[in-house]
């Protein structure tokens, strides 16, 4: 999973609330968010999530000059934890499907996250067995790929959470070798390996970790025993939005057990926020939708300019386009819809091209197929998607490859601008000339 804007801002709290925690005053607080900022000024789009937020921890460590900042949380939501283990257990064998109930358990744990809430009551996992929502339920394919795993790798995530994750372990424990997952160093409140042996993870699984202090785990830098062990492992349990942002394009038969707690993954998993998530990593066939929209341009002072719509639900700028209707032309479709979303009646001009993308919804995955038309405002027309559109706004050429999100939607700005080199020598181009 690629990092998504709101991860800036994300990462950095998590940097300032750890400040806080080391007891460190707001000039620290101010100097640490300066140089987390710095880095972050360097971002490169590939970076995931978990990244950002291991070098706001690393800046932090370094800085206040401690290298277990939640330590103490750690050990008080490892005990927290084992004194309602009893309750959680009792609860599982009462149940018709002890395993399902397991499950529900581990996943109900991945509440205990400081990365996203500041104050966390072990006990509340209580509350969230009874009352959280599925998002994604793959219970059947996952016991159908566990019934025949024989080696199975489970990636822990946070301190406390795994003494639920320990519940779930010790119902899919007989019959096969488990191998648990820590990190290899202090991050955030992640479990190490003090944690996997206080929580009683080693009774029943052999403890390995990814020999670095990072959020999520990055196989490229785990210890080659562990690389081997994953090429070779039947079925690979993860645990938590961390480690989903770092395997969620790795090879390997994984399923993704997590609560998604931000906006950027719920978007990315096609659930709503909150939910909980029991996915097996590219189980969903892809469905085919089209969609048209278009590049609508004037010329004002001299200089040409764009219209780009503001998404309301993402806050990302993108070209105006929309799904085609059944029995419409995508010339039809393309007209509509910038009407629509921008307000304004369009003239089309020639067809630009095409791009495709990939999104999830509600459980299923879509490959879309968006053709776009140049357009140009031949008068006012009736705008129909406020709900969906905050904000409508005319960019230069330039202006709109900064303010546009998505690079297959440059790829259209600059053949657009190709087309205007090709048609023009004099730079004094009509609409009409196309």
């Amino acid at each position: 999973m690629k990092a998504q804007p709101e991860c800036f801002c994300c990462s950095i709290r998590q940097a300032q609330e750890a400040t806080e925690i080391a007891g460190r005053d707001k000039n620290t607080i101010w100097k640490i968010s300066q140089e987390v900022c710095a880095i972050y000024a360097r971002a490169d789009q590939n970076w995931t999530p978990a990244y950002m937020t291991t070098l706001a921890h690393n800046v932090t460590k370094k800085m206040v000059g401690i290298e277990d900042i939640f330590y103490q949380i750690k050990r008080g939501h490892n005990r927290a934890a084992l004194q309602i283990y009893p309750q959680l257990k009792s609860w599982v064998r009462k149940g018709e499907n002890r395993l399902e109930r397991a499950v529900k358990v581990a996943i109900a744990g991945n509440l205990i996250d400081l990365g996203v809430y500041r104050d966390i009551k072990v006990e509340k996992v209580l509350e969230e067995i009874d009352y959280a929502q599925w998002g994604r339920y793959q219970f059947t394919s996952w016991v159908e790929d566990l019934n025949n795993a024989r080696t199975l790798i489970y990636v822990g995530d946070n301190a406390g959470e795994i003494v639920f994750d320990r519940i779930l372990l010790e119902e899919i424990s007989p019959g096969r070798k488990i191998f648990f997952v820590v990190k290899g160093g202090p991050v955030s409140n992640d479990a190490l390996l003090e944690d996997a042996q206080e929580a009683g993870i080693d009774k029943i699984a052999e403890i390995l970790t990814t020999g670095q202090p990072e959020v999520g785990i990055a196989l490229e830098r785990a210890p080659l025993s562990l690389q081997k062990l994953w090429k070779g492992a039947d079925m690979i349990i993860s645990k938590g939005q961390g480690n989903f942002e770092t395997l969620s394009e790795e090879e390997g038969n994984i399923y993704f057990l997590l609560k998604a707690k931000c906006i950027p993954v719920a978007r990315e998993l096609g659930v709503r926020q909150g939910a909980l998530v029991l996915q097996k990593k590219g189980e969903y066939p892809e469905i085919e939708v089209h969609s048209s929209g278009g590049l609508v341009v004037r010329k004002n002072n001299g200089q040409w300019q764009v219209l780009l719509v503001k998404k309301s639900s993402s806050g990302l700028w993108t070209l105006p386009k929309g799904h085609k209707e059944k029995g419409e032309r995508e010339e039809e479709t393309a007209s509509r819809e910038v009407e629509e979303e921008t307000g304004y009646k369009v003239k089309l001009g020639p067809r630009i091209g095409e791009i495709s993308f990939r999104y999830t919804r509600n459980g299923q995955a879509f490959r879309e197929i968006a053709s776009f038309f140049l357009m140009e405002v031949i008068g006012e027309g009736r705008k129909e998607e406020e709900g969906e559109i905050e904000e409508v706004k005319w960019y230069s050429l330039d202006e709109a490859l900064q303010a546009l999100h998505y690079d297959n939607e440059k790829s259209l700005i600059h053949e657009v601008r190709r087309l205007m080199e090709k048609k023009s020598s004099d730079c004094d181009l009509s609409f009409s000339s196309f």
